[in-house]
């Protein structure tokens, strides 16, 4: 499952940055942008987390405290009860045309569990909220269309919705718009893109089912040994 992925965020406006709403909540499925919105509302100065998964796995809520933004699993399952809990948040729908979206979550839940470190409740939040921990083609498809459906139903008449749908494509005004801020004039970012799980990454995912101590140490190594190869000019 997607995490945070280490960007560097900019900590200059935070707390200073008056915007139209008090929480920005993405609720676009994985795999339709929430990386790159994550590195988005960061630029612009909402401190904003990636993948809260403890939304799903506790009660605990203190996590709401501690950021202005929230984007991707599970907060696509939880956008009514976050909706109810926060009156003056904004959400943002992150989407792509199903075709693609498909293509990239079969990629995900083969490939994609190698390169994270992937968690049982992955799989049981995917179960309860796809109907399959696996890739299953109709069930998804069935899902991906249920789900917007529910979201166009939830906001109806409401002003409180953006959508950024890639294939009509959308930047910094879109969002700093929908946002009520100044519009960063600067090129929209682009992060985690579909790519192949390097051999550790598969050995640690394998050993990890067993010894998941062994598990973190080798993806450690994979970690130090992709910074050596970048130092020494390989990658």
């Amino acid at each position: 499952m997607e995490g945070n992925t280490g960007i560097k965020i900019n900590l200059r406006n935070y707390h200073k940055l008056s915007m139209r709403f008090n929480k920005i909540f993405g609720i676009g499925l994985p795999r339709t942008g929430t990386t790159s919105l994550y590195m988005a509302l960061n630029e612009l100065g909402i401190h904003t987390v990636h993948f809260p998964f403890s939304l799903y796995e506790t009660d605990d809520l203190s996590i709401l405290d501690q950021y202005q933004g929230f984007v991707d699993t599970p907060i696509p399952m939880l956008y009514q009860k976050l909706d109810k809990m926060c009156p003056n948040a904004g959400f943002v729908l992150t989407t792509r045309p199903v075709d693609g979206w498909l293509k990239s979550m079969d990629w995900l839940l083969k490939e994609g569990r190698y390169i994270w470190q992937w968690k049982s409740s992955y799989d049981q939040f995917n179960q309860e909220f796809f109907g399959s921990s696996d890739f299953d083609l109709e069930l998804y498809q069935s899902r991906y269309h249920t789900f917007h459906q529910e979201v166009f139903n939830h906001f109806k008449d409401r002003n409180n919705l953006l959508i950024l749908d890639l294939k009509i494509g959308y930047g910094y005004r879109e969002l700093c718009q929908f946002l009520d801020i100044p519009i960063l004039s600067k090129e929209y970012p682009k992060g985690n893109e579909s790519r192949q799980a390097r051999w550790l990454q598969k050995l640690a995912y394998r050993s990890g089912k067993y010894h998941p101590s062994l598990e973190e140490l080798i993806r450690k190594g994979d970690y130090y040994w992709q910074r050596v190869q970048q130092k020494l000019g390989f990658m």
